[in-house]
């Protein structure tokens, strides 16, 4: 990575370049240029610690368990994102209104958006029902490196309040939130062709600059429009792709006992803490620190104690409990830590009577191999929509994607497309019974047909 430059050298007259390059394995050279008001402040914000802490922060939760290649950070995905919202304001740029200082806005939200991730990404944010969002807008506005260089960029006054509005998708004009998080935004754009890189698939590949090109603002409306048929092809392929990214990689079975194995663990861990249940051993957990025991126990935390913990952090904990007097926190630990996974097998049935009935089986079997049900057995569920157009009566509404046609109509995507059309009435919500290794033969043998198992 080329450094940032300093002041001529009065001896030599020599001047180091202005430009910093990023080498990124799907955007090749992301070359930032200080000259720029926009791209000085990008630089300023990713030298900042709180930025730098992404770099401990797995783009893919566990994912690196299944496949071996993804080890990739949050720090390169959000460097990315922003490289590609540059590339799509430097687009928009003639349609804009204040070019300068929207571009500048864009590019630092789309930089900040998961400065908030916590341990493992989304994995522990379900485990335990945290937003990282809201914790992105606590570090933008708080006492924070972050927050006295946006403080101190003179040519956007009031641009931390700014970025997170847009985040918030409160700003107006209400487009420049769209670029960053919509159904069809520079978040999503990266991480698919990001996460399929690292993951060894060619699942997440769609042609980003098509799709770049066909982009404008509908100024009327205040949102983005795609533009023309070659446009609309391209963003099919797109939400085929995150589709298939979804199917075959993020709700993989291995992906799906790894996170439920993790949250097996923090459950165990957390119950101990709290007195739920009783310590196997002489004596109580043996190593937590405070922020990370706040965090697992879901106490207030300030900005500063959130800023504490990272994959690095949750790892060492997990280390120390390797030794714990506690039989099954030092086991789940073991699991974890030595890739000794737990399995998953599909649950054909979404009646809650046949899912029930196939748990309290699997919990029998678990119970007679001398393995705590309540750690050992789970029932995930996965679910999501590739592509759902706007339901206004829902909690959190869609952003539509709103096509203009050659002949000048617009319309909603799924009316123009019936591959769209048939993502949109899918039913995407899956079930997946969770157990150890060694309960595989009989939970194999239980006698109901809506349990299927994964080929030999």
């Amino acid at each position: 990575m080329a450094m940032q430059g300093d002041k001529a050298n009065t001896k030599t007259g020599f001047r180091p370049s202005s430009k910093r390059t990023y080498l990124d394995p799907i955007h090749q050279d992301i070359v930032l240029d200080r000259s720029q008001p926009a791209e000085r402040l990008v630089v300023d914000l990713i030298d900042a610690f709180e930025f730098q802490r992404l770099r401990r922060v797995h783009q893919l939760g566990v994912s690196y368990y299944t496949f071996q290649g993804a080890e990739g950070s949050r720090f390169t995905h959000s460097v990315g994102v922003m490289h590609i919202a540059r590339t799509l304001a430097d687009i928009l740029a003639p349609q804009m209104e204040n070019p300068e200082e929207q571009k500048a806005i864009i590019l630092a939200s789309a930089l900040l958006h998961d400065v908030g991730h916590g341990p493992f990404s989304h994995v522990t944010e379900k485990i335990l029902h945290y937003d990282h969002e809201d914790w992105s807008c606590r570090i933008i506005s708080g006492d924070t490196q972050i927050r006295r260089i946006l403080d101190d960029f003179k040519e956007v006054p009031g641009i931390a309040d700014k970025i997170v509005a847009v985040l918030k998708k409160q700003h107006q004009p209400r487009w420049l939130s769209h670029v960053v998080s919509s159904q069809l935004d520079c978040d999503r754009f990266d991480y698919l062709l990001r996460d399929s890189y690292m993951t060894g698939t060619a699942y997440g590949l769609f042609a980003l600059q098509r799709i770049l090109r066909s982009i404008e603002i509908d100024q009327d409306n205040d949102r983005l429009l795609v533009v023309g048929e070659k446009g609309q092809v391209a963003v099919e392929d797109y939400l085929f792709a995150r589709y298939s990214m979804y199917a075959q990689v993020y709700y993989h079975r291995k992906n799906l006992a790894a996170r439920a194995m993790l949250g097996r663990l923090i459950k165990r861990c957390r119950e101990l803490m709290q007195g739920k249940v009783q310590h196997s051993g002489p004596s109580s957990i043996s190593f937590c620190d405070e922020p990370t025991r706040k965090w697992l126990s879901q106490e207030p935390l300030t900005v500063d104690e959130y800023l504490f913990l990272d994959d690095v952090q949750l790892s060492y904990h997990i280390k120390r409990w390797l030794k714990d007097d506690d039989k099954i926190l030092a086991d789940l630990s073991d699991r974890f830590l030595n890739r000794k996974l737990f399995k998953a097998s599909r649950i054909n049935s979404d009646d809650p009577a046949v899912i029930e009935s196939i748990k309290a089986e699997a919990r029998k079997i678990s119970a007679s191999l001398g393995l705590d049900p309540d750690y050992y057995i789970a029932v995930e569920s996965t679910g999501f929509r590739p592509y759902d157009y706007y339901r206004p009566d829902e909690e959190h509404p869609q952003t539509n994607i709103m096509v203009r046609t050659e002949s000048g109509a617009v319309k909603e995507l799924s009316q123009l497309s019936l591959a769209v059309e048939a993502l949109v009435k899918g039913n995407y919500t899956f079930y997946w019974l969770i157990y150890p290794q060694e309960a595989t033969d009989q939970i194999e043998a239980i006698a109901n047909p809506a349990l299927t198992h994964a080929l030999k």
